[in-house]
């Protein structure tokens, strides 16, 4: 099923350089890869945090734990 839809022209700039950066060859090739994208795992957040230490276990939870 083929359709249209109305956008801004702001949003079809938007697209249009978007399809010629990652080299595609329709809107809907563009809105493809944004859907998959989208929906690809985020990025942990390792690194974010870079002030804390390193986790060491107390020698006195060692000897409780076993």
């Amino acid at each position: 099923m083929v359709t249209s839809i109305q956008m801004h022209e702001d949003i079809i700039k938007e697209l249009n350089a978007l399809k010629k950066e990652l080299n595609l060859k329709s809107y809907e090739e563009v809105i493809r890869a944004l859907l998959r994208s989208e929906k690809r795992l985020k990025k942990s957040y390792f690194g974010t945090f870079t002030e804390l230490h390193e986790f060491k276990r107390d020698e006195e939870e060692d000897d409780r734990l076993g």
